[in-house]
């Protein structure tokens, strides 16, 4: 969560004592222990760091970062507020919390979702939050006719890191309702994301505003990314729009509310941090840096000898006192001749002792700060991995793009010259009008722009079944920003569709990679070399891999209601990611393809 706050004296307060009220409880840790610029132990393993800063220019930083060890790993909660001199400039909040990698041998495992943590929702609704021009909130916020400005505002805003979801109306949905429902939907996404709720009128105005391709229609819910373009029909496409029938589905909400999360989560991560921002983040760390070296320096230093004092006392404290003096004396010196024994020095007197303590107290203290210092060098180098990982992806991500391009470019080439050819072919016999005049499609040739739609959308293919589990394959809507993914998917789906009803026609007698290598006329085409017969035999005969890959069939297919799928089509390239959709071939005996799993690539001896 980045938000900022007008009020630059009353944003820190504010923010630490909710925060000092949830490290109590429901953590139940200590927040007194947290001491300036000191690393502490608020729990069992847990350890906590309070940076302060004041800046010679009137400034004012504070960041604590909590990290808190448990059996699957390391946990690190940061928070950063940094009040700036300039009384025109707003105060900032930054909160980011760092889960361990989830604990799988499977590298394509979906990643773990980071809840929001409870002491947020009570700061957003003491301070006006804001994330650009767009207004951060525990509920959606009421939209009527007259405010509309003030979404706009907040959509085309250049500074806006979060999502922005506008849910539309034409007055036939219950305000309340309607509202709530929105709400349910988007409760995981607080601090992280705006949300408004339109009535009609304010509906109807924001859409003359925003235009045709980026409008929301009555009873969908719109997620608007950063960097709005309404005069680009393009930028429409980065805008997702989620369907009325599927906001209605009462079975959808908990996967819709997952999906919305990881959607607003994804957004935030991938922006980055102002300039302004950064040079305070970059400044905080290096402060926490040189803290940890000088500790681990000051306590290798050999401690002072301690000066005995002379207190002055009466005659009577001297008695006294000698006397206490003559029992300690008696303990002293059986505990003075065993430890003679154990460090093996005969001179052994109190001042030695003494001086042994200091040495302890030296030991721990640079013990703590070994581990701090590990725990720090191994947060760096987890940076340093994530950042090579973003790399490699891109890279990967950068070549798979090329491909997919150079295949889409070939392919256009090829169908240009063939509608070339036959006009020119209906020129000569006389029907030029024909040739030249656009004809409508005798199909629907629309696409899916989400997994989402596309399970809903499946009915329609009378031969195709899945089978899967829907959370794989929706799992995909947060890294198919463009739902091109989905409309390949759409594709495959028909292709294999197509297959089907040839062979129930008795067009078709072959297999499915033969279906795509002499595609009948009229039938959805689809490249051989994105599609495979069966997995290779490392993975078949892999007890792991090959687990992964039985997949459910109706129990009249296969008694055990579950069978091996090698066969699958690769919808895209994308890093570690690179969607696939396995399926079951039964036209012999069913007439029916069963796709028993939509999602990223399983795992394979190359991946592991």
């Amino acid at each position: 969560m980045f938000t900022t706050h007008h009020d630059r004296n009353r944003l820190l307060p504010l923010v630490r004592e909710q925060l000092d009220r949830w490290i109590a409880d429901p953590k139940g840790w200590d927040p007194s222990a947290l001491h300036e610029n000191r690393w502490a132990t608020i729990g069992d393993d847990v350890r906590a760091l309070l940076l302060q800063h004041d800046g010679q220019d009137g400034s004012a930083s504070t960041r604590v970062r909590i990290i808190e060890t448990k059996p699957d790993g390391q946990w690190i909660t940061q928070l950063t507020v940094h009040a700036p001199n300039a009384r025109e400039r707003a105060a900032w909040a930054w909160v980011d919390i760092e889960s361990p990698d989830p604990d799988s041998e499977d590298p394509r495992s979906r990643p773990r979702r980071v809840g929001t943590p409870r002491f947020l929702a009570p700061i957003l609704e003491i301070i006006d939050a804001w994330d650009g021009a767009a207004r951060l909130t525990t509920r959606p916020v009421v939209i009527r006719g007259d405010e509309v400005d003030e979404v706009y505002r907040a959509l085309i805003d250049t500074e806006r890191r979060g999502v922005v979801f506008v849910a539309g109306n034409d007055d036939s949905l219950p305000a309340v309702p309607w509202t709530n429902r929105i709400a349910a939907l988007t409760r995981f996404t607080k601090g992280m994301a705006s949300c408004y709720v339109l009535d009609g009128e304010a509906t109807r105005l924001l859409n003359d505003r925003l235009g045709q391709a980026h409008a929301v229609l009555p009873g969908r819910l719109r997620t608007y990314r950063s960097q709005v373009q309404p005069d680009s029909v393009v930028d429409g496409l980065r805008h997702r729009v989620l369907s009325a029938e599927r906001i209605a589905d009462d079975g959808e909400q908990a996967r819709l509310a997952r999906v919305l999360a990881s959607n607003a989560q994804l957004q935030a991560l991938e922006q980055p941090l102002q300039a302004s921002v950064a040079r305070v983040h970059r400044m905080l760390e290096r402060i926490a840096d040189d803290m940890l070296v000088n500790r681990l320096g000051d306590s290798g230093r050999k401690p002072a000898p301690l000066v005995p004092s002379q207190p002055r006392a009466t005659a009577a404290e001297v008695r006294r006192s000698e006397r206490r003096q003559d029992d300690a004396n008696v303990q002293q010196g059986m505990l003075l001749d065993y430890l003679k024994v154990k460090v093996g020095i005969d001179d052994l007197t109190v001042d030695r002792v003494d001086e042994f303590v200091r040495w302890i107290e030296v030991g721990r203290s640079s013990q703590e700060a070994q581990e701090d210092i590990a725990s720090r060098l191994a947060q760096l180098q987890a940076e340093l991995d994530e950042t090579q990982k973003a790399y490699r992806d891109v890279k990967w991500q950068l070549e798979d793009e090329q491909l997919e391009n150079r295949d889409a470019v070939d392919l256009l080439t090829r169908s240009e010259e063939t509608v070339r050819t036959l006009r020119h072919r209906l020129a000569s016999t006389g029907q030029a009008e024909v040739a030249w005049t656009a004809q409508p499609a005798e199909e629907d040739v629309s696409r899916p722009d989400s997994f989402g739609e596309l399970l809903r959308w499946l009915p329609k293919l009378k031969q195709v079944a899945f089978t899967g589990d829907p959370d794989h394959a929706e799992d995909l809507d947060s890294r198919d920003t463009l739902g091109a993914w989905a409309s390949k998917t759409w594709d495959a789906l028909l292709v294999l569709h197509d297959y089907a009803t040839a062979k129930a026609d008795g067009r078709w007698d072959r297999d499915v990679h033969g279906f795509l290598e002499n595609t009948p006329d009229g039938c959805h085409e689809w490249p051989t070399r994105r599609h495979a017969r069966d997995e290779s035999e490392e993975v078949r005969t892999n007890p792991a891999f090959r687990r992964r890959r039985v997949l459910p069939v109706p129990a009249s297919v296969v008694q055990a209601g579950r069978t091996f799928m090698g066969a699958h089509f690769k919808i895209a390239q994308f890093a570690m990611i690179s969607p696939r959709m396995h399926y079951y071939d039964d036209t012999a005996h069913s007439g029916h393809i069963y796709v028993g799993y939509i999602g990223r690539h399983l795992p394979t001896g190359q991946t592991n």
